[in-house]
Formats: structure tokens, sequence, C-alpha cells
């Protein structure tokens, strides 16, 4: 579902996987049009099969993937600048907190890498992804 991506949709759609918001919304995020929203749908169709393979055997449940992070993660890895970026994520408090953005942001590189290290149909791309991620306020404050 990942392999035709551009590297900033690949962000945005690893993203959901990982992003847990502060508090519950009351309303599903909304995600970029076309490719973006094809792979989360089918990621939330892949969790909903799996919750439901979960359940039939007993099984902790798998949490439900999180939409919140999927626009700040696209714009980002898009290059829009890092103002713009955090007043996209709205949440009962006001604008996502810088070093939140941070901390989900570095969350995605860690997954694009180990996506880098898998198949060669998105390898390429989580490489480019990681680098179009890792920049600004993320590549200032990297370790090491």
């Amino acid at each position: 579902m990942w392999d035709r991506l551009e590297p900033a949709e690949l962000a945005a759609a690893v993203s959901v996987v990982l992003y847990e918001a502060r508090r519950e919304a009351d309303e599903r995020a909304s995600v970029p049009r076309g490719p973006v929203a094809e792979a989360v749908d089918t990621t939330l169709k892949l969790w909903s099969e799996l919750e439901r393979d979960e359940a039939e055997q007993g099984l902790d449940l798998t949490r439900e993937p999180d939409l919140g992070f999927v626009w700040p993660m696209y714009r980002w890895a898009r290059g829009e600048p890092l103002s713009k970026v955090l007043a996209s994520v709205h949440g009962l408090d006001g604008d996502m907190p810088a070093g939140d953005f941070v901390r989900w942001a570095r969350q995605v590189v860690d997954l694009l890498g180990q996506l880098a290290q898998g198949s060669a149909a998105v390898a390429g791309t989580a490489r480019q992804a990681m680098a179009a991620v890792n920049r600004g306020v993320l590549a200032y404050t990297s370790v090491g």
C-alpha cells in the first residue's frame, strides 16, 4: 500500500501507526486526498481486520490508527514552515507544541529508517522521506 507513494505521502501515511493524540478527538481528522487517503484507508481496513482477529482469539486489541498527525507530517515533509505546520494541528488546547511535533516527527523518521532497510519498492522513497522530514528544528536538535 506504500509502494507508490511520494516521500511526503509516505511520511504522512506511516504517521498513523505511530501518533497518539493526547485526547480523543470528537471527529475523524482529515487527510490529504489522493494517494495518502488511499494508503490511510487501506491501513484502517487492515487494522479493522486485525482487531477482529485479535478479538476472536481473546488477545489484547491493537489500538486504532490515529490520523491526527497526517496533515502536519505531510506539510512538514513538503517543506512548509514549522509555524504553519504547528497551526494545522488544532487540539483542545490550541496549536501543537513544538516539542510534541519534534517527538512525533522523530518517531516517523525512525520508522522510515526501518522501511529503508526493507523492500526495494519502498526503501528509496523511505530514504527520501527521511531527508525531507529531518530538516529545520529536527536536524538542529538531532542527537549524534
